[in-house]
């Protein structure tokens, strides 16, 4: 069957979650003020506790959260551990909101541009609403739809987010196609009847096992970046 629809994970695929997190620090601790504290080690471990916690509530373990809410209380835990102390509201917000603000790697706008001429393409992601509409905007990027979990009331990898997803957009399975550079997702999504394209990580998730040991058969697509990705799926 013909694929129709692309669903594309854009927490790390489209966007780069790092980047504002430290841009924002810089704003909370002027340079040379806090020596101790490594910018890029507190975004990774920001993003490593939003997963631990996500993964808690696809397992049952704790109560349904936003994602807003999951990265407010990891930014939170992380301030206290780094004796990030007296953190101005407004400065503390704008780090637990540094989601909205990814900046896109490159090539993505206009491979999500051309791909929508021929397929639907939406966002199938773990980040709230405000988090992917921000960061799209911020962009220039245009998708057919946004589907956030927060919506669907299940986080991926749970088996009822991709079918909740082919439901809404009236598709089968077997007609969708998730588009990621984490493994694991794109895994799920296969366990789910969905087709895959694999496109190579700028920045890797803590977490995820990007140990090649066979992507070219086992996902339908392996694109070294987006330009890549365009022309092959431009081409199927």
């Amino acid at each position: 069957m013909q694929i129709t629809t692309l669903v594309f994970d854009i927490g790390g695929t489209v966007f780069d979650w790092n980047t504002p997190v430290i841009k924002a620090l810089q704003n909370i601790v002027p340079d040379g003020q806090l020596t101790h504290l490594n910018f890029p080690e507190f975004s990774k471990s920001a993003r490593a506790r939003f997963m631990e916690l996500n993964a808690k509530i696809v397992r049952g373990q704790l109560p349904w959260q936003s994602a807003d809410q999951i990265l407010a209380t990891v930014m939170t835990e992380l301030c206290v551990d780094a004796a990030l102390c007296d953190i101005p509201t407004e400065a503390l917000r704008q780090l637990e909101q540094s989601w909205r603000r990814m900046p896109a790697w490159s090539g993505a706008r206009e491979a999500i541009a051309r791909l929508r001429e021929r397929y639907v393409v939406v966002p199938l992601t773990i980040l709230s609403c405000p988090m992917a509409i921000g960061s799209s905007r911020k962009n220039g990027i245009v998708w057919d739809s946004i589907l956030s979990c927060d919506l669907l009331g299940y986080y991926k990898p749970d088996p009822r987010c991709y079918a909740r997803a082919a439901e809404i957009l009236d598709c089968q399975p077997r007609e969708m196609m998730m588009v990621a550079s984490h493994p694991s997702d794109l895994r799920a999504a296969i366990s789910a009847s969905y087709r895959s394209a694999y496109v190579l990580p700028q920045l890797e998730d803590p977490g995820d096992d990007y140990t090649d040991t066979g992507f070219a058969s086992e996902f339908d697509v392996v694109a070294a970046d987006f330009t890549d990705l365009t022309e092959l799926l431009l081409g199927l």
